[in-house]
């Protein structure tokens, strides 16, 4: 049998334990957290406009200047855009008919020609070409963008500094919006998960200062600022030229399938979406003389960005999920809290949300109501005779399961997962066996007092849903389907010795990690193998996994300190833009990374379990519609 050394890997799978014997996890350094003030997010620090309400049509003037580093650029074409609502990457509409030129002193002034269509239109400006004033000729390879956010926030008491900054800052978090030729939109259902996207922007970067760190980013986050300012300056070398061989290394590192891009924010866009691809290429591509500091000294692993958020309440985090609204909850194993952090990470809670049926919390979900489902490996509150329970909060986070749920076999469970009939499935770690709660009748058992032990079933530590709102366990040996009438298949692959974690993709596949051997197997819905994914991959100690809209699969990996990501093989090639051999992130703070969950934007969120923080990769991931209720699906 193999012997897990929890003192050196405070890892909470409980394998090979007794079943009676409840394994402590050991923490060796808990960080004090100091309360986060969060600056209110208004989704745009920059000059803008003010609107009237009903036809919101835009009444005052746009100022501004546009430039390349440090010295204005003459001549450029400027326009405001409000972003498309007809699919992705397209359908932008234009406010400004004719583009207005910026002066010698890259200063611009515009008024609107048509109305935004509602005051929480997303809102742009572009700028195309110009003179840098290194060269008699204007780059027609000159493309530079500001993401503003809600039209309704416009206002003209401030002015807009385009540049290199605001543009890669745009391009991470508008990764999944953001079209060729600065084209933006999203699908008519979601809104929200654009609207995220610009808040996020205006994380990144302050489209006033043009310069990094914005004024949504809340009080304690970090942003990789090095890292944007780099590619600032990779971009700089080209918008200082003529636009000719100064753009050639740029285009040559951000070509993609053969096709180079022909302007630098198509340019950087390729290369945010391609993060692992020609890094090094990429960085020796800056400036000789970069104009935004400070940067890295030397490449980085990838091109991910990401921002490091802290907040009290914040303890061991492991678990996590995303509602409706793009908010993320956060189960956390020490403290007895539950976090809620807005899309832009400020905490909803100044110490988090604290209750005594909250202890050693791994699995999180959240209902098609927005309320939000936690198990609690063990109570200390007399609660199930200590053998565990779930707590059940409101949106807003009050207590709604009283001293917790522990009806129908609840027994140290470990992870929950919501269906789209109102109910939630529970993996019962202690008794091997799974639970089945009503959601709308206070957590009710649906599967009788004991829960359910199909045959197979050994130690079940995760849990997804399918679409016909069967739940997949991650079981030792293999993968276990269960009805909601209670009846179980093993899939016994003979591969599963220490599973982590388990979820459906699109397509029906079911993922399946093994913490022992780093290995990530994917199934077909007939428990067929299409393929094992290991250390090539970056592959390492794979603690959780999350799926998104494109059925790439995200894998946290514990002891790589890096996130993984993996095309379907029923999808074709595995996609090139996720491979890394090392993982992404390794740049960032991530430590023992333990839960991810995707947004309606595009950010993958990751659990920091030893460094109490929760980390956002920007735009990384194809959006998903949130709460996850079966499958992820396009929002």
């Amino acid at each position: 049998m193999i012997q897990h050394n929890v003192s050196q890997d405070p890892h909470k799978l409980k394998l090979y334990r007794n079943i009676y014997v409840v394994q402590r996890f050991l923490q060796a350094n808990l960080l004090v957290l100091f309360p986060t003030l969060m600056l209110a997010a208004t989704g745009c620090g920059s000059a803008v406009v003010s609107i009237n309400s009903g036809s919101n049509p835009i009444g005052a003037t746009l100022r501004g200047k546009v430039y390349s580093g440090q010295h204005p650029i003459s001549g450029a074409s400027v326009i405001l855009y409000q972003a498309g609502s007809s699919g992705p990457e397209t359908g932008a509409v234009k406010l400004l008919k004719t583009p207005v030129l910026s002066g010698n002193d890259g200063s611009f002034t515009l008024s609107s020609d048509s109305d935004c269509s509602s005051s929480t239109a997303q809102v742009y400006l572009v700028a195309q070409g110009g003179n840098p004033g290194s060269t008699s000729t204007s780059n027609a390879a000159s493309l530079l963008m500001a993401a503003l956010g809600d039209c309704g926030n416009l206002s003209d008491s401030s002015v807009i500094q385009i540049n290199e900054v605001t543009t890669v800052a745009s391009a991470w978090a508008l990764a999944q919006f953001l079209g060729s030729g600065a084209d933006v939109g999203s699908s008519s259902t979601n809104a929200t998960g654009l609207r995220n996207a610009f808040l996020i922007a205006n994380s990144l970067a302050n489209m006033t200062k043009g310069a990094s760190g914005g004024p949504s980013l809340p009080t304690g986050a970090i942003v990789e600022a090095n890292k944007l300012d780099t590619l600032a300056n990779v971009l700089s070398a080209c918008v200082s030229s003529d636009g000719g061989s100064a753009c050639r290394p740029l285009f040559q590192t951000a070509t993609v399938n053969g096709i180079a891009p022909t302007n630098t924010l198509d340019a950087a866009l390729n290369i945010v979406r391609h993060p692992s691809s020609n890094v090094a290429s990429v960085f020796n591509a800056s400036s000789t003389q970069p104009p935004f500091i400070p940067q890295l000294a030397k490449p980085p692993n990838d091109w991910t960005m990401t921002i490091t958020y802290t907040a009290n309440g914040l303890n061991a985090p492991t678990g996590l999920a995303v509602d409706s609204t793009g908010s993320v909850w956060v189960a956390n194993y020490f403290g007895a809290t539950a976090v809620k952090l807005s899309p832009t990470g400020q905490p909803s809670s100044p110490q988090g949300f604290q209750d005594a049926s909250l202890h050693e919390s791994f699995g999180i979900t959240v209902d098609a109501q927005d309320n939000v489902w936690i198990t609690n490996e063990e109570t200390t509150n007399g609660v199930n005779s200590g053998h565990g329970s779930i707590t059940e909060l409101s949106s807003s986070g009050a207590i709604v399961s009283g001293s917790g749920f522990s009806g129908g076999g609840i027994f140290w469970p470990q992870a929950i997962a919501a269906d789209s009939n109102g109910s939630v499935w529970v993996a019962d770690y202690g008794s091997s066996t799974a639970s089945l709660l009503s959601a709308s009748t206070n957590g009710s058992s649906l599967l009788g007092s004991s829960g359910i032990a199909p045959s197979g079933m050994e130690f079940p530590v995760g849990v997804a849903v399918d679409s016909a709102n069967n739940a997949w366990f991650a079981s030792q040996g293999g993968p276990i389907r269960i009805t909601q009438a209670g009846v179980g298949t093993a899939f016994s692959c003979g591969c599963a010795y220490f599973p982590s974690a388990i979820a459906i993709d699109p397509s029906g596949n079911i993922w399946l990690t093994d913490y022992s051997t780093s290995n990530v197997y994917q199934f077909s819905a007939n428990g067929v193998m299409l393929q094992t994914l290991s250390a090539s991959y970056g592959i390492d100690s794979p603690q959780s996994i999350a799926i998104d809209g494109a059925g790439s699969a995200w894998v946290a990996n514990y002891h790589g300190k890096s996130i993984s990501g993996i095309g379907s093989a029923n999808g074709g090639a595995t996609s090139a833009h996720l491979l890394s051999v090392s993982g992404f992130g390794i740049d960032s703070a991530l430590t023992a990374p333990f839960g991810l969950a995707v947004d309606a934007s595009g950010n993958l969120w990751v659990s920091s379990h030893t460094g109490n923080t929760v980390l956002q990769f920007v735009g990384l991931a194809s959006p998903i519609k949130t709460p996850l209720l079966g499958p992820p699906s396009q929002p």
